[in-house]
């Protein structure tokens, strides 16, 4: 189970992926840069109110602890408990919950409105299609002109995703999914922004912008390495 797994890798986890990434490997190269954009967009927003943020898969709360808590109102989710108990000592004014985000969300926030509802390395536990119907159940739950950003294991397209699988197979997970952006966006409703940017080989960040009920689509593609 990935609640067992989570809670076994807890107390070494952040350290174990930011050497996976300093060394350039796969499935963690561009990890910091990923957490770093995020980041920095949430901080250097324009507006200076206090806004509600939603970290699903929270873990250790290695993004959340970097973000400027006096500016946020922070939700965060996750199902290992281990995990919850470090990210409550980084982020101690965070709002908990143990609870599988595949599920939805938990009873407490399940009709909250956020302003941004981010996710880091974790949606790559879902399917294309339990993807696609999660993304769709999060904007519904996005205040006006608020944004859902997704870093993870994407790509671009299916060319890269095939090219990275070679180069990497014995790393390469069959159990997990690893979205390709060109697939999403042909599947995806038609009244949204949606952004790429590439950060690395096999890391990418999907911006979904949601300014008001019926915004035309708009998908660039940006590469940041």
């Amino acid at each position: 189970m990935l609640k067992d797994l989570f809670n076994r890798l807890s107390t070494t986890y952040d350290q174990d992926v930011i050497d996976c990434d300093n060394r350039g490997l796969f499935p963690f190269a561009g990890y910091q840069k990923v957490i770093d954009y995020i980041a920095e967009t949430i901080n250097t927003r324009r507006d200076t109110s206090t806004v509600t943020f939603l970290d699903l898969g929270i873990g250790t709360g290695y993004l959340s602890s970097k973000l400027y808590p006096e500016r946020l109102s922070i939700y965060g989710i996750d199902q290992s408990e281990k995990m919850l108990e470090i990210a409550s000592l980084k982020v101690p004014n965070a709002s908990l919950y143990l609870f599988d985000f595949r599920l939805g969300l938990p009873e407490e926030i399940r009709y909250q409105k956020f302003d941004f509802i981010v996710s880091t390395y974790a949606m790559h536990h879902l399917e294309e299609d339990e993807f696609i119907n999660y993304l769709s159940f999060l904007i519904e739950r996005l205040n006006p002109f608020g944004k859902i950003i997704i870093g993870d294991i994407l790509f671009q397209n299916y060319r890269e995703k095939e090219a990275c699988r070679n180069a990497n197979s014995q790393s390469w997970d069959d159990t997990e999914f690893y979205h390709v952006f060109d697939q999403i966006l042909e599947k995806f409703k038609k009244n949204l922004s949606i952004n790429f940017l590439k950060m690395s080989f096999c890391s990418g960040i999907i911006i979904i912008e949601k300014y008001h009920e019926r915004t035309l689509q708009n998908c660039d593609v940006l590469v940041k390495y």
